[in-house]
Order: structure tokens, then C-alpha cells, then sequence
């Protein structure tokens, strides 16, 4: 298993509880997959660099888990059908 680190930016309509049930419903993919989170950090409403998807802020989340490699397209994919999650990016912190 490996480390991973995933931020995602959603949408500034969201409420704090509504951007918290979406990292949820991520959790419950990685959960399914064998994976398991170990820290999810809310960084807030910050403003964007450029507009995305028409957007000029964004509720800004770091979701850490590990998880086997298949992961991550999963994730990605899952993440890019829900018009709440403006972008995601997944990192690598550690190989094992």
C-alpha cells in the first residue's frame, strides 16, 4: 500500500457540511476499494488563481489515505463526474 495525499477544490456554493459529505462519499470509495483514510484537512473558501469551470473561489480539502494503486484513476474519475468538485490532484507521499 502506498500513502496518497488529494486535494480537491469545490465549489464556493457549497456549505461546510455539504463539502464535508462529498470528502465523505470519497472516503466510502476509497473504503471499498481496501484503502483507508488517515486524515481528511478543511482548508476553507480561498480564492482561485484563474477561473475554473466558471468558478472564482473554492472550498479548498486535503483527503490523506493509502491505498493500493488502483486507487487513484478510480478516484480521479469518480471525482471528475460530480459537478461539486471543481479539480482533484492526487499525489504520491510514499512507495512501500
Amino acid at each position: 500500500m502506498r500513502s496518497y495525499e488529494s486535494l480537491f477544490i469545490l465549489s464556493p456554493s457549497l456549505t461546510d457540511e455539504q463539502a464535508k459529505a462529498v470528502l465523505s462519499e470519497m472516503e466510502v470509495l476509497i473504503n471499498k476499494h481496501g484503502g483507508k483514510v488517515t486524515g481528511i484537512d478543511m482548508w476553507g473558501t480561498r480564492k482561485l488563481e484563474y477561473p475554473i469551470k466558471r468558478q472564482d473561489n473554492g472550498h479548498y480539502a486535503v483527503l490523506k489515505f493509502m491505498a493500493g494503486t488502483e486507487i487513484v484513476p478510480e478516484l480521479e474519475r469518480s471525482a471528475g463526474m460530480r459537478d461539486e468538485i471543481l479539480r482533484v490532484k492526487t499525489l504520491v507521499l510514499k512507495k512501500e
